[in-house]
């Protein structure tokens, strides 16, 4: 066989495929999306000398090498187009009403320390536009010990994320003055300083499998945003379940505009702002 010629993909593998997907990570693959996905796959196959799609579930499911296939897979998945301050109206809400009431309570328990998770994280955008929302505050001052961790499935966009290094067209919603101070040129791209990186990290993690995070500080803020439009109703309960655990009491979760816990969990209270919808986890 010419490994270079197009495989088809069957009813019968495509669902063993998104079954397979949606067991491990709770991503829900649409079902009309077969000629997709057997087309964005059909470079793995020739990668791994696989003569059909089964082969390929059965190299998922199977081979020593099978857990490093599926962060391919999981790459190719998941949308990873993001940029600097998303959703802009969100990110006035964390500076104008939860920073000063986390700064008010942390004093009050004899406490400095600030912790935020960004869940899906994708190429680190969000991270560091949280770190720079932080920094600029006035809120909290060098003695205070503050940590933005993002989280994403896929080990390429963590490494990505790291390296920190972005085009000019992931800043289309930046303010100048926050290009200058916290982005040196680098070539035609833009690197973060060291000011931003001093209180972010990156982590690997699947989102359905969040125990080792629980050995971490409890987080005083989540984001989630625009992340459960891929997972099922099921899947995204099991998740914010898991987001409770994580969060301080009275701890913030903050979702994609479009997203909404109303059906999903009881454990939140919604808090109305202008512009946005903010969830409070209940005591």
């Amino acid at each position: 066989m010419s490994y270079s010629m197009k495989t088809v993909m069957q009813p019968e593998e495509f669902r063993l495929i998104r079954e397979f997907v949606a067991e491990e990570t709770g991503l829900l693959i649409d079902e009309g999306r077969l000629g997709y996905l057997s087309s964005r796959l059909q470079s793995r196959l020739d990668e791994l000398r696989l003569n059909s799609y089964r082969d390929y579930y059965a190299f998922l499911k199977f081979s020593p090498r099978g857990e490093s296939e599926f962060q391919e897979l999981a790459s190719i998945l998941t949308n990873n187009e993001t940029y600097f301050f998303r959703e802009d109206a969100q990110l006035q809400i964390l500076t104008s009403h939860i920073l000063p009431h986390l700064k008010e309570k942390e004093q009050g328990n004899g406490r400095r320390k600030i912790r935020i998770y960004s869940a899906g994280c994708s190429s680190g955008e969000e991270v560091y536009t949280i770190a720079m929302m932080l920094l600029e505050s006035g809120h909290f001052l060098w003695d205070w010990d503050i940590k933005v961790t993002g989280i994403d499935i896929d080990p390429k966009m963590i490494t990505h994320a790291r390296k920190g290094i972005y085009s000019g067209r992931a800043f289309q919603s930046t303010p100048p003055l926050f290009l200058e101070r916290y982005f040196t040129k680098a070539g035609e791209d833009y690197q973060v300083k060291d000011s931003l990186r001093r209180i972010t990290c990156f982590e690997e993690g699947n989102l359905l499998r969040l125990e080792s995070f629980r050995h971490n500080d409890p987080a005083h803020v989540i984001f989630c945003r625009n992340v459960f439009i891929y997972f099922s109703e099921d899947t995204t309960r099991k998740i914010t379940e898991s987001f409770a655990e994580l969060l301080e009491p009275e701890g913030h979760l903050f979702l994609g505009h479009s997203e909404s816990l109303s059906r999903i969990s009881s454990r939140y209270q919604p808090i109305r702002h202008p512009g946005a919808i903010i969830y409070r986890k209940r005591d």
